[in-house]
C-alpha cells in the first residue's frame, strides 16, 4: 500500500493527465456518436436533409388544405343540385272507374327536399286514357288536385330519400 501511496505521489501529474486524456477522448467518442446518428437522421434518401423535407412537407401540406376547400366548396354546390332533383317519389295504383276491371289508373308524385315537383296522374278507362301533369311547388298545385295526387305527395314527402 505504501508502494502505491508513494507511486501516486510521485506521477500524480502524469497520473491527471492520463485521467484527463481517457475522460477527454471518452466524451469525444460519445459526441461522435451522437454526431453520426443526429447526420443519419437528417440526411435523406433523396439527398436532401431535414430542414428541406420539412418545407417540402409544409408546401405539400398547404396544396392539400387549398384542394380540400375546393372539393368542400364543390361538395356545397352538388349538394344543392342534388336537392333540387326529385328523390322522394310515390306511386298510386288505383281503379278510376268501376267497370274498368283493375288498377290500371295510376299517380306519380315526383317531389325534391322543398316539395317541388310534378304528379303525374294516369287514368284508363275503356275507351280512352288521359295523362295530367301538374306542376307542386311547396307541396301545393296550383290546380286543383284529386284525392289520389293529394294521397301520392304525401307519401312522397312521408319517405327519406338521402
Amino acid at each position: 500500500m505504501q508502494y502505491v501511496i508513494q507511486y501516486i505521489e510521485n506521477y500524480w501529474f502524469e497520473l491527471s493527465a492520463g485521467l484527463v486524456a481517457v475522460v477527454l477522448f471518452l466524451y469525444i467518442y460519445m459526441v461522435s456518436r451522437r454526431l453520426r446518428a443526429y447526420k443519419k437522421l437528417t440526411a435523406l434518401a433523396k439527398g436532401g436533409n431535414i430542414e428541406e423535407h420539412i418545407l417540402h412537407l409544409e408546401k405539400c401540406l398547404a396544396q392539400q388544405g387549398r384542394a380540400l376547400a375546393d372539393l368542400r366548396s364543390q361538395l356545397r354546390v352538388l349538394e344543392g343540385i342534388v336537392r333540387a332533383y326529385p328523390g322522394r317519389w310515390h306511386l298510386l295504383r288505383y281503379n278510376a272507374f268501376e267497370n274498368t276491371g283493375s288498377d290500371l289508373s295510376f299517380t306519380l308524385a315526383l317531389l325534391n327536399d322543398n316539395a317541388d315537383g310534378i304528379v303525374l296522374t294516369s287514368i284508363f278507362g275503356r275507351e280512352d286514357s288521359r295523362l295530367y301533369a301538374k306542376p307542386i311547388i311547396g307541396g301545393k298545385s296550383q290546380y286543383t288536385l284529386a284525392e289520389e295526387e293529394e294521397q301520392a305527395i304525401k307519401a312522397a314527402m312521408a319517405k327519406t330519400c338521402r
